[in-house]
């Protein structure tokens, strides 16, 4: 940026009619003319070397004659910002080689400025202010070093997913574009927020969800009265199917004690149904594995019709039982270079992780088959299960099992569906088989993160793997 703070930017939505054209011997054919998504009294462009706080870059309102289409870079000239309360500001520019564009907010008459600042109101309400030129450039400043320290090891913020808070609807004022089920996340209750944000994986998109009060099992009944079931959500993402469902309903104190998650990916749904039994429904699917089918049964409140309808409309999409051969859309893990060290949750000494590392490497470099590369693993140490003594679970490009050898394993091929529950009342992964057997491993809770990488990678690398060879 020089003195005259001429910057470049990409417009990423005209807010204008503009015009697409092709080439054409020596010339140009106008192709077609091009409404906008939403008529806006500007463009919208980006600064991509300059990012706010949230890892974005930041948005620059062009003002100018002409609209210019999507992905156009042009030089343009800082008029200002506006910014609504601590928000980074949304900067206003035109483009330097147009002549009459405005070269100060002053210059534009009554009409624009009140059809851009209400604009503005519109999509985001609040107290907007203006900043000149002297009080954006620190906003800049501060931009342009954010981006140099991070550039190199940039990660996008927060998950696919998961839209700004403060929108509710798509729009301009959107760096990308989310489905109806991610912009409703925020409606969820603020615990099932954090839920959702655990078991989902950063790369995953909301396909849709719905979301069911406690209510009384309609299928599952002891001596004196019907199972009750917590309250939970069902989503259906671009990877996987997840049941999640809450452990025990927070009390006065608002403790969160966790959720439990059932899984079947995608790419191994066989079967889907949705019925009316009793005064409620079951969504019933059918996950197809190497030795057989596992049915999982979502039970939901009649009056929840609808959004079931809507989503089991989604769910048909992904049905492969017509072609058990067809390719598949995942694609396996890449392996980490070196496996993070082993941790004891329990332990002070600062020297027991490297030890316990140091004994199980070779016993993972034995145990693994050619061409067989660990993912994840995770440790249980010798306090947490003394009659079994230390063990380290490890999920490779083609099972799951327990180091010392010998004692578990299992072929991801033969898996249909997974659980995942991680709480200070019980924490467990279970992997389910065709046949329907279930395996449990337990874990300590502090150790969480290194179990849900290998819940994570199991998934994921069972998605990739063909059911039949």
């Amino acid at each position: 940026m020089n003195k005259l703070h001429l910057f470049d930017v990409r417009i990423i939505q005209p807010g204008g009619v503009t015009g697409r054209y092709l080439p054409e011997g020596d010339g140009l054919r106008l192709e077609a003319v091009v409404p906008p998504e939403e008529p806006l009294p500007f463009d919208v462009a980006v600064l991509p070397t300059v990012w706010t706080p949230f890892d974005e870059p930041f948005r620059v309102l062009v003002l100018g004659r002409l609209s210019h289409p999507a992905e156009t870079w042009l030089t343009a000239r800082l008029i200002g910002a506006w910014q609504r309360g601590e928000e980074p500001p949304f900067l206003v520019a035109a483009p330097e080689v147009d002549e009459e564009a405005p070269r100060r907010w002053e210059a534009l008459s009554s009409p624009q400025q009140h059809a851009i600042v209400e604009t503005l109101r519109s999509a985001r309400p609040g107290q907007w202010q203006w900043l000149d030129v002297a009080a954006v450039e620190p906003h800049l400043h501060a931009g342009a070093r954010r981006y140099q320290q991070r550039k190199v090891h940039f990660r996008r913020r927060g998950p696919a997913w998961q839209p700004l808070r403060t929108a509710r609807k798509g729009g301009y004022t959107d760096a990308e574009q989310y489905t109806a089920a991610e912009y409703t996340f925020f409606e969820l209750p603020y615990r099932f927020q954090q839920y959702v944000g655990h078991a989902l994986a950063p790369d995953e998109r909301i396909l849709y969800t719905v979301r069911r009060p406690a209510m009384p099992s309609l299928r599952q009944r002891s001596w004196l009265r019907r199972e009750p079931l917590q309250e939970g959500v069902l989503l259906l993402t671009t990877h996987r199917l997840v049941h999640l469902a809450e452990l025990i309903p927070p009390d006065a104190a608002n403790v969160r004690y966790g959720f439990r998650e059932v899984i079947g990916v995608l790419e191994r749904l066989r079967a889907a149904r949705l019925e009316r039994y009793r005064e409620g429904l079951l969504l019933m699917t059918r996950w197809l594995a190497a030795n057989g089918e596992y049915e999982t049964v979502w039970e939901s409140p009649a009056f929840t019709a609808t959004a079931l309808n809507e989503l089991f409309a989604y769910l048909q999409a992904f049905l492969n039982g017509r072609n058990p051969r067809a390719l598949l859309r995942a694609m396996l893990p890449s392996p980490p270079k070196h496996l993070p060290p082993l941790v004891d949750t329990a332990s002070n000494d600062p020297t027991e992780s490297e030890r316990l590392t140091q004994r199980f490497e070779p016993l993972l470099a034995s145990a693994l088959q050619s061409g067989e590369e660990a993912l994840a693993w995770a440790a249980l140490p010798h306090w947490f299960q003394p009659e079994a003594g230390a063990q380290v679970l490890v999920t490779t490009n083609r099972r799951v099992f327990l180091l010392p050898q010998g004692r578990f394993t299992l072929d991801l091929q033969t898996l249909a569906a997974l659980e995942y529950t991680a709480s200070i009342l019980e924490s467990y992964l279970v992997f389910v088989t065709g046949q329907g057997e279930r395996h449990q491993i337990r874990f300590p809770y502090p150790a969480k993160g290194a179990f849900q990488s290998c819940f994570e990678a199991a998934w994921r690398a069972s998605a990739a793997l063909p059911v039949f060879s």
